[in-house]
């Protein structure tokens, strides 16, 4: 295992001139496939470009997740979100289990893709479900590149520190250290979000010493709007979403053997911490951590995407030019 010693910052220069309003109004139209072309590369689908799929967080929209992040990595990389249809949400067992959507996003991805490596990753609760496609393709004899891990863990785990331990308590009084380090992170929240956050990390706390997850409910079922705010969903897509989420919480990670570059979060939640670079040191013996300046969205905007680009792009880059010289294709 490697751990960056340092946080990354946003850089100038890596946005292209491609308008973000055309790019998400692109993104739209294929809200009823499995994949959706982020970029304008993407879009023109030129097979000698590499690809990177990056999974949905618990939205299950990739257009709005990944927009910034597909413009930073033009021209050179395609990048296709992987995301629930539409017209499956309504479908009450899709999304009932980790293995199950995996199984029907790398269905469709080798139906994209019949042949040579892929690049496989996710945010926040995709990441879990990019870690479960990634054995799926694998399992089929298909090469898979390095595990990107964008902020996101398995949280059924006995890998994390329990709130009671000196080690959890340690790590929480340096995160109160962070949140002054990158204060100018923080002030972009408005006191509205932070109040609700305190909020959340208050009862977050008695649900620990109850024994409970944050996100689990005295009956034992899990509840998105424990986490945020879901009031602009319709019904049957927050149905899809606490299907999501309730499947990733109950999920059983396996360990894995390739290589997982995990972008964690500097700035954490306040009381909470995710732990996902202990977590992941744990599942895989080949990770390397990346902390990038920013919270767990925000990381995913301007300016900070960028610097999450920067470090990324080459990676992907140097995988697909070894694949070649060993006889694998884009």
């Amino acid at each position: 295992m490697a751990a960056a010693g340092g946080h990354l910052r946003a850089t100038s220069g890596l946005m292209t001139p491609h308008s973000t309003s055309a790019l998400f109004a692109q993104s739209s139209r294929y809200s009823d496939r499995a994949i959706a072309p982020i970029n304008q590369c993407a879009a023109d689908n030129d097979p000698a470009a590499p690809a990177f799929y990056c999974v949905h967080s618990v939205s299950g929209v990739a257009g709005t997740d990944f927009l910034y992040l597909g413009e930073c990595l033009e021209p050179s990389i395609r990048v296709y979100g992987i995301q629930a249809p539409r017209k499956l949400m309504d479908d009450a067992d899709f999304g009932k289990s980790v293995d199950s959507i995996a199984e029907y996003y790398a269905d469709e991805m080798v139906k994209f893709q019949p042949q040579g490596a892929f690049v496989v990753g996710g945010w926040s609760v995709g990441a879990v479900i990019a870690l479960s496609i990634a054995n799926n393709l694998r399992a089929r004899g298909r090469e898979v590149g390095p595990l990107i891990v964008i902020d996101g863990a398995p949280e059924n785990t006995p890998y994390g520190l329990r709130r009671w331990q000196v080690s959890y308590l340690r790590d929480v009084a340096r995160n109160l250290n962070g949140w002054m380090k990158h204060a100018d992170v923080v002030r972009e929240r408005n006191v509205r979000s932070l109040l609700a956050s305190a909020a959340k990390n208050v009862s977050a706390i008695g649900k620990g010493l109850l024994g409970l997850n944050r996100a689990q409910k005295l009956n034992g079922r899990y509840d998105i709007e424990n986490i945020m705010d879901v009031s602009r969903f319709p019904a049957t897509h927050l149905a899809f979403i606490n299907r999501l989420f309730e499947a990733a919480h109950r999920y059983t990670a396996p360990t894995y053997s390739g290589k997982v570059v995990v972008f964690e979060a500097a700035v954490k939640p306040l009381l909470y911490l995710p732990q996902i670079g202990r977590i992941w040191s744990k599942l895989a013996a080949r990770t390397e951590v990346v902390q990038i300046v920013g919270t767990h969205i925000s990381m995913m905007r301007e300016p900070y995407v960028s610097a999450l680009a920067k470090d990324l792009q080459p990676r992907i880059l140097d995988f697909f030019a070894i694949s070649r010289v060993s006889g694998g294709t884009p």
